[in-house]
């Protein structure tokens, strides 16, 4: 059977909406998520929920054993870059994570895995829009235990014979229509909401003398349900392979601010602070290589993901 999906990290603000996505196109959906910064009520009824830490075996032994697992999606680990720089440790267990679900995958014979990795892998950019073929050399710790992953990820093709895709996500943002509210906001358009409904009292944008159009950096943001549909297209591609996922169309700080304001229809407080070190003027992604491996492309705009954002944090303010 090809139809039951190993989840980690279901019942958090992507997995989950991977989760959705999955049991609408007819699959079997295991989760297994530690509940850390995950939300029990984001889990579809439907899936099979176990609290799982990866890093505990035993416990991530039962998921596989008590199911029959085609394939693994792996969202689950610890994202915020600051914080990777402050407390390496915690965030090895991405890496100790990721090496315990590959030896579950070879002891019950699964032999795919779709990988949530990120434009973090490529550091500084030498070049935009970014392709696969730029060269990996990560700034923060957190892009190193993502590169870390592809990299063992790769090792266990080889051996093993595994196929791997590991998807390299730019800025993700959008609403998947489960009305999440980040708990712990670090991204730009979670934070700006904060704003929008008084949980901070301003924006504080990081730099206005970048060399971009405005001051400001460009980012490339893609909506999470362009998202899911390229990792349930991943499922059928039949090779190993490292795709971008983003837009190719850069917006900057301001113009996400400006957008959000037309969105709301009333201004947001913004301020201006000294540079973030370690922030790129522009990352923007080469989704060409998605475009001709899984047939995809990206179908919302930025203004769908702030409309999305806005509706879904309006319902918990």
């Amino acid at each position: 059977m090809k139809n039951t999906i190993l989840v980690t990290g279901g019942a958090g603000y992507i997995g989950s909406v991977a989760v959705k996505s999955l049991i609408a196109e007819g699959y079997n959906v295991v989760v297994v998520d530690n509940l850390s910064k995950g939300l029990k009520r984001l889990v579809d009824k439907k899936a099979k929920f176990y609290k799982t830490d990866l890093t505990d075996e035993k416990q991530l032994e039962k998921a596989f054993k008590e199911n029959k697992i085609y394939a693994v999606m792996h969202f689950a680990g610890y994202k915020a870059v600051e914080e990777s720089m402050q407390n390496p440790a915690k965030y090895s267990d991405n890496i100790t994570g990721t090496i315990n679900l590959l030896n579950m995958m070879i002891k019950y014979k699964v032999k795919k895995i779709i990988y949530s990795s990120s434009a973090a892998v490529y550091g500084e950019p030498k070049y935009n829009p970014i392709d696969e073929n730029h060269p990996t050399a990560p700034v923060n710790y957190y892009g190193f235990t993502k590169l870390e992953s592809e990299r063992l990820m790769e090792w266990y093709s080889k051996i093993h014979r595994i196929t791997y895709v590991a998807l390299r996500y730019f800025n993700v943002a959008g609403d998947g229509g489960l009305n999440y509210v980040d708990p712990d906001a670090k991204n730009i358009l979670p934070i700006i909401m904060e704003v929008v409904f008084g949980k901070r009292e301003k924006l504080v944008i990081m730099g206005n003398d970048y060399p971009t159009r405005d001051g400001t950096c460009i980012r490339d943001y893609i909506d999470v349900t362009d998202l899911i549909r390229a990792h349930i297209l991943a499922l059928k591609l039949e090779k190993s392979a490292i795709i971008n996922l983003g837009t190719s169309n850069g917006v900057s700080v301001k113009e996400l601010v400006d957008a959000t304001t037309k969105v709301i229809g009333k201004p947001i407080k913004v301020e201006y602070g000294p540079r973030r070190a370690g922030d790129p003027a522009e990352l923007c992604a080469s989704n060409e290589k998605a475009k001709q491996l899984l047939g995809w492309a990206p179908q919302k705009t930025a203004r769908d993901m702030i409309s999305s954002a806005y509706q879904a944090y309006k319902k918990s303010f």
